[in-house]
């Protein structure tokens, strides 16, 4: 049975819309706008054919039906869409191309899920830059706002928290 956060999407970049910077989602990016900085997806990524990613992708999963400039790490499948076109390194334990898809760069396919975690960092370290391999999805990174938060009170200083 597929999981839930393949399903469900959890975020969009709508078509016409650009967005610049590191993005961590914990589920499922639809992606039809512009991308540009680093991703890293739980669940699956979606390209849609009007998406334009310059990013190093790292996620469970991916469908590209656009174009993605930048390394995509995938630990469970990735799948090109005609017209998809992806200019990076590419690392899936499976892949499947549909006819009228460009691949420029060295591609791995494993065929096996149960080490994609081991076989990507050594992918990664044998093309010269580990910099590129993007780690684990930062769960904790963000701060869960605490259930008693009240907003500060009016001439209140405030009191600046590493994030």
């Amino acid at each position: 049975m597929a999981d839930l956060k393949d399903s469900l999407v959890n975020s969009i970049v709508g078509a016409g819309s650009a967005i610049d910077g590191d993005i961590d989602v914990d589920g499922l990016l639809r992606v039809d706008g512009d991308l540009r900085g680093t991703v890293r997806v739980t669940g699956k990524i979606v390209v849609g054919a009007g998406g334009r990613v310059e990013a190093p992708i790292r996620a469970s999963s991916a469908i590209i039906g656009g174009t993605v400039k930048g390394d995509v790490y995938v630990t469970d499948r990735l799948r090109l869409l005609s017209g998809g076109v992806v200019i990076g390194n590419v690392f899936a334990p499976r892949f499947e191309a549909e006819e009228g898809t460009v691949v420029h760069g060295d591609v791995a396919v494993t065929g096996r899920s149960e080490t994609a975690e081991e076989e990507l960092a050594a992918f990664v370290e044998s093309h010269g830059d580990p910099r590129r391999f993007l780690g684990k999805f930062r769960q904790g990174c963000f701060a869960q706002a605490p259930a008693s938060a009240s907003p500060p009170r009016a001439g209140a200083e405030a009191k600046g928290r590493g994030v």
